[in-house]
């Protein structure tokens, strides 16, 4: 699942068009619950050296409002443009985050960590269930937005707050 063989695009351009289910093993430790699977449509071509790979990814993820903690469907539909280029001739790896390494043996093009890393980043960090969202009570926990709750609120500390606790003989 998402592997190119670079024996084909060095013959010319070759598309590769799958969908990863959301419960597949490389979403596991990031955090993000995808709710649909990834539709990935992507194009792979020789551009000297290295292999340049073009595309959309397209998926739905679940995350949570940051104000009351509501799941929240987020889509994700990015167009990406990975470069998979060889290991610098200096012996340096070729890890920037704009340019992926490619396997110094092999014909077989290992797609997975590039698709999770730009699936990663085009999700959105923060997500509201809606602009108007008034989140939970700090003191007992009550979803604000189904209603006022009981408690009544800490007074806030003024500056003479400290003279209150002052002794005079």
């Amino acid at each position: 699942m998402l592997h190119l063989n670079l024996a084909a695009v060095d013959r010319g351009e070759v598309s590769l068009r799958e969908q990863v289910p959301p419960d597949h093993p490389m979403w596991n430790d990031t955090g993000v619950e995808l709710t649909e699977p990834l539709e990935v449509d992507l194009t792979a071509n020789s551009v000297g050296e290295g292999v340049l790979v073009r595309g959309t990814l397209r998926t739905k993820v679940r995350m949570s409002c940051r104000r009351c903690l509501e799941p929240v469907d987020s889509e994700v539909d990015e167009h990406v443009d990975l470069l998979f280029a060889p290991p610098m001739a200096d012996g340096e790896d070729v890890d920037d985050g704009e340019v992926y390494p490619l396997p110094a043996r092999g014909d077989d093009l290992d797609l997975t960590g590039a698709v999770r890393e730009q699936v990663l980043l085009q999700a959105p960090q923060f997500t509201l269930c809606r602009e108007d969202c008034r989140g939970l009570c700090p003191t007992c926990g009550r979803d604000l937005n189904q209603g006022s709750c009981e408690c009544v609120p800490d007074a806030a500390p003024g500056p003479w707050d400290a003279l209150k606790n002052v002794k005079f003989d």
